[in-house]
This record gives C-alpha cells, structure tokens and sequence, in this order.
C-alpha cells in the first residue's frame, strides 16, 4: 500500500478546529508563564498551529515543534523549526528550554517517560504547558445513543484501542509530581456543548462527520444526535484539563 503524501484534509481541519476551541487558556498560560525569549518545544506538534500562534505574539521565542510524524511536519507553518522525534527521547540537551508544551499529545504517548524528558530538558524556572489533555471516559453525552453501554465507556475502549489513554486528565497531577515539578495551576478548559439541527449540520459540512464517524460509530452516534439536535436537546461535555508547572 504507497503511503500518501499528505495528510487527510480531514484531520487537517480538525487539527485547526481543535486549536481554535482552546485558544483562550493557551494564551492565559502563556501569559501566567511570562514567556518571553528562549527555546520553546512543543511535543507532539502535529501542524504546529499551537507553536506557530505562540511564536507570532512572542518573538523572542526559539519555536521548535516535534512529532513522530515526519508526514504532517510537512504541514506545519515553515517560520518555526521541526524534528521529528520521539517524545519520550527528546532530541535536546539537558536544561536547555524555556517552555516545554503539550497540546492534546500526551494521550498518545508513554506520558510517564514523555515527563521525565521534559523535565530534563526544561532549565530551573522553565515551565511544562499542558495546554489540553482530554478525559474521554469522562464524557458527558445527552441524550445517550440507544444500547446499554454508554458513550464514554464506548469511547474509552476505542481510544486505549488505538494506543491511547482516555483517563489522562484526571491522571494529570500524579503524573506531573512524579516527574519533580511543582504544580502551580491545575483546572478544566472545556464547557458543555448545545447543539441544534444547524450546528450539526455545519460540523458535518466543514468536517465531513457524517463520513468520517458515522460508519466507525455504527451509525449510532449521528443518527441520534440529529435526531436530539432536531429539539435542541443535544448536548456534550468532554472534560479537558489544563495544567501549567515549573521546574524547580
């Protein structure tokens, strides 16, 4: 099978809207942070929209994004350097980095290792961002699609199917203890979600829902979303958490 040469639209979209929704607290936690100047990595960077946004307000930062997928690091805004590399072996020196950032990326990776990595190489005063990090077995769904077991239970399994963990926002705070950093904000970021007939109907226009997840949903997920949305009925809340510490 040729492997293709770029990314799904698909994702590429998402990946957009996804930065867009978290906009706001990335920005306080960079303002809480005071970043100014020095090397800022963002681990897992996919596209680097996150980096990208951060380095056009702060100039005096060295923007590097990495990500295990040298495919989509060709998506990426060329003003902020790339590498492709593992997050549980960074490509840095010890005590080298400012700001160490994460954004929706430590669910896929081995996040006890990828903080000890951060740790390493963010310098005394530097600070870990972990801008979002779901909890999927968290998830409020209203009202739930028919059968006995619920959304998030569904999701949960999907998610540690493909590699990932679905219970990573709550797990925040241990995990960032046991890497030696000191904890200094620890809060959600996310709200409900209300949707009507046309919001549904947009997501599918720009995401192509209908196509990308009703068939891996069975069906279930889209046909009873519009059939609540038709009411205005239809509401979501998946907790994402954010986190801001420093090394000591």
């Amino acid at each position: 099978m040729t492997r293709p040469e770029q990314p799904p639209r698909f994702w590429l979209d998402f990946l957009a809207w996804q930065a867009d929704q978290t906009k706001r607290t990335r920005r306080y936690l960079a303002r809480r942070a005071a970043l100014r100047e020095g090397l800022a990595v963002e681990v897992a960077c996919g596209t680097g929209l996150v980096l990208s946004e951060l380095k056009s307000t702060r100039p005096g930062l060295k923007a590097v994004g990495l990500d295990v997928d040298p495919l989509i690091l060709r998506e990426a805004d060329p003003e902020i350097s790339r590498v492709a590399g593992l997050a549980e072996a960074l490509p840095f020196a010890d005590g080298c980095a400012a700001a160490v950032i994460f954004h929706l990326g430590l669910m896929w990776v081995r996040p006890a290792e990828a903080l000890a990595e951060a740790e390493r190489v963010l310098k005394r005063g530097g600070h870990l961002i972990l801008a979002a990090e779901p909890d999927y077995a968290g998830m409020l769904i209203h009202p739930e699609p028919d059968g006995r077991t619920p959304m998030a239970e569904k999701l949960a399994r999907g998610i540690q199917r493909a590699g990932g963990d679905p219970y990573i926002g709550r797990r925040l705070p241990v995990l960032v203890d046991s890497a030696g950093l000191k904890i200094l904000e620890y809060g959600l970021a996310s709200r409900p979600w209300r949707y009507g007939r046309e919001d549904l109907e947009e997501l599918d226009r720009v995401f192509g829902f209908r196509r990308e997840i009703h068939p891996r949903s069975g069906g279930v997920w889209w046909t009873n979303a519009r059939r609540a949305a038709r009411h205005g009925s239809y509401v979501e809340f998946l907790p994402v958490f954010y986190l801001l510490a420093v090394k000591r």
